[in-house]
């Protein structure tokens, strides 16, 4: 006969399966996530992205007005040489020549701001880059201690399914088919103590009756409420 104490012993050790798997589970996912490091490296290479494309306006910028200073330049000769009196044309280089001096007043001030984006960006970088390192330098000892639980576990959970095979030998097949399928239904706890006239699961009180039954512990009692198999606590 399979009493209600011998399911709540294969209970525990289906507990503590679950527990070793939880574990085992959890270290695997932490184990593949790299220590964080891949959200850092794609902020690092955006930020390297953008580092560049900085670059490329600075470089289009620096071209742009060196071509306007030396447009300035020869316009100032022409105005200043003498070799051109006609006053026409004389106002007319100095329209332009004002123009130029405007547009290169636009490139400088925009190519000082260009320069102070990149070095902003050069910064941001630098900490990515160093974050990267430490994040890198965690991860190995992070990681060796993630192997070390899921190569500790293994004979853990291989001891305790051992004597979990050998409780469920001793167990009638209709009674531990029934608790397969209870636990299964029950979130993992097909098995809840009585104490103080209480199931331990759902908290119910137990009829007088009940509650006698399971004290003599000779026959199957399921929680008139939850339906989970009772055992005195």
């Amino acid at each position: 006969m399979t009493t209600p104490r011998q399911l709540y012993s294969l209970q525990e050790f289906d507990l503590a399966l679950d527990r070793i798997d939880s574990e085992k589970a959890d270290a695997e996912t932490e184990l593949g996530s790299g220590g964080g490091a891949v959200a850092v490296e794609t902020a690092l290479e955006s930020e390297q992205q953008t580092l560049e494309e900085v670059r490329t306006m600075h470089r289009e910028q620096q071209a742009d007005a060196e071509g306007q200073r030396q447009r300035s330049t020869e316009l100032d000769r022409q105005l200043y040489d003498g070799e051109i009196t006609d006053p026409q044309v004389l106002e007319d280089l100095q329209r332009e020549a004002n123009n130029v001096r405007n547009l290169l007043q636009d490139r400088d001030t925009r190519l000082m701001e260009l320069s102070l984006k990149a070095e902003e960006s050069r910064n941001r970088c630098s900490e990515l880059e160093q974050r990267i390192a430490e994040i890198h330098t965690a991860w190995e000892t992070r990681s060796a201690q993630l192997n070390k639980i899921i190569d500790e576990l293994a004979p853990q959970r291989e001891a305790v399914w051992a004597e979990r095979g050998v409780l469920a030998q001793t167990l009638e097949p209709v009674s531990l088919q029934k608790y397969e399928m209870l636990r299964k239904a029950k979130g993992g706890t097909a098995v809840a103590k009585v104490e103080r006239g209480l199931c331990q699961a759902c908290r119910m009180s137990l009829p007088t009756r009940q509650h006698q039954q399971v004290k003599s512990g000779r026959q199957t009692v399921n929680c008139s409420s939850c339906g989970r198999i009772l055992c005195q606590g």
